[in-house]
């Protein structure tokens, strides 16, 4: 009996997940999203020529250096961050709330770009990131702060980790 339960739960399991990932058509794939991407690529060159970019399209420019290690995957970082759209218009701020943020890296609890930008930052690095909607909300957008699409940038600091 136990191992029909068990049969029956991993079943119900995997279907729910091939729903999931059939189901999720707002999400561009192919040409369209490679056309947007580039597109955000040469709208954030334009405006941040100094910027270096990854090979995901994170754009960054070193502010401040930082020393020691860098945090690896699963380590918790507080960090403090503005962000802003590209216009300047600001959506959100721990430097305003007075409190810095922690959370995981690496594991997917935050944006793509804030994952993949922390872990090659070293503690009291500070950062302007230049994110593509692709490694931000992309087209869902994050409602009602974050539009679809939008590019995101924060000025960070790698305040610690552990």
């Amino acid at each position: 009996m136990k191992t029909e339960l068990k049969s029956a739960l991993v079943c119900s399991l995997a279907v729910l997940f091939l729903l999931a990932a059939c189901t999720n058509k707002e999400e561009p794939n192919g040409p369209e999203a490679l056309e947007l991407l580039n597109s955000q690529i040469e709208q954030i060159e334009g405006l941040y020529p100094a910027s270096q970019s990854t090979p995901s399209g994170l754009h960054y420019v070193v502010q401040e250096e930082g020393t020691g290690e860098f945090p690896q995957s699963g380590q918790v970082v507080t960090a403090h961050y503005h962000g802003t759209f590209i216009d300047g218009s600001v959506f959100d701020s721990s430097i305003d709330r007075g409190h810095p943020i922690s959370f995981p890296v690496g594991v997917g609890r935050v944006i793509k770009g804030w994952d993949e930008a922390f872990l090659g930052m070293k503690k009291g690095e500070k950062r302007t990131l230049i994110i593509p909607s692709a490694l931000a909300y992309g087209p869902r957008g994050s409602p009602p702060a974050i539009p679809r699409n939008a590019i995101l940038v924060f000025e960070v600091e790698l305040v610690d980790f552990k």
